[in-house]
C-alpha cells in the first residue's frame, strides 16, 4: 500500500507542476473528475444526518428504501461510512 501511496502522490505532484506552468492539458472534463475524486470525502451515519438534514430514523428509511446507498465499511473506522459526493448523487435522484 506504502507503494502506491508514493506513486499517488508522484502523479499528483507532477500535475500540480505542469498546471503550475501553464502546460497541463486536461480538459474542463477531465479536471471536474479528477475533483470528484479527490473530494470523495467520508462522513458517519451522524454526519451524514446532518449534512442531509433529517433524523437518525429517517436516514435509515431511506437506506432501506433504497433511495440512499448502504454505508460501507472502511479501514480505520469502527463505524460504516456514507460519502459526501454519492449522497448528492442520491439526492439529485430523488429530485429529479
Amino acid at each position: 500500500m506504502q507503494a502506491l501511496n508514493k506513486l499517488i502522490v508522484k502523479l499528483l505532484r507532477e500535475t500540480a507542476d505542469k498546471i503550475d506552468a501553464g502546460n497541463c492539458e486536461m480538459s474542463e472534463s477531465e479536471a471536474m473528475d479528477v475533483m470528484r475524486v479527490l473530494a470523495h470525502e467520508s462522513l458517519s451515519k451522524e454526519q451524514a444526518c446532518r449534512y442531509l438534514n433529517v433524523k437518525s430514523s429517517r436516514f435509515g428509511d431511506l437506506v432501506r428504501e433504497k433511495k440512499i446507498l448502504k454505508g460501507r465499511k472502511v479501514t480505520g473506522f469502527k463505524e460504516l461510512r456514507w460519502y459526501k459526493d454519492e449522497l448528492d448523487n442520491c439526492v439529485r435522484r430523488c429530485t429529479t
